[in-house]
């Protein structure tokens, strides 16, 4: 390899380093730097749920700022002042399912057709 070129054993010998190298960084990497699921394991959090179910949207928690700031509940026949109205026939909903679809108010969320909230709009 005196002159620029490579020799065969040169090559093959820088070959199999490479190799080694693409082969185990990953994994070292990994033990390293860890995943996030790993990581929260160790800290003994419960992982996310997996919103993939529902075509990659999750369901709207009644618990979330803008779902009690519109009162929301997941059952229209709880709210009194629902008076028979729920998602399925609000005009800001869009059907997903059978049980679910989307709301734009809700943006990224998925809410029961069941459901009702303070911002019911009639369907046009």
């Amino acid at each position: 390899m005196m002159n620029g070129k490579m020799d065969r054993r040169g090559f093959f010998a820088t070959f199999v380093k490479m190799a080694g190298v693409a082969f185990i960084a990953p994994t070292v990497l990994n033990t390293v730097f860890g995943s996030e699921a790993h990581a929260q394991k160790k800290r003994g959090a419960a992982p996310e749920a997996a919103p993939a179910a529902k075509g990659g949207m999750p369901l709207l928690d009644p618990n979330d700022s803008v779902a009690k700031a519109v009162k929301y509940v997941a059952d229209y026949k709880k709210a009194p002042e629902a008076k028979g109205n729920h998602c399925a026939t609000c005009g800001f909903y869009g059907k997903k399912d059978a049980t679910t679809g989307t709301c734009t108010i809700f943006a990224g969320k998925l809410v029961l057709a069941d459901a009702w909230c303070a911002s019911w709009n009639k369907k046009a």
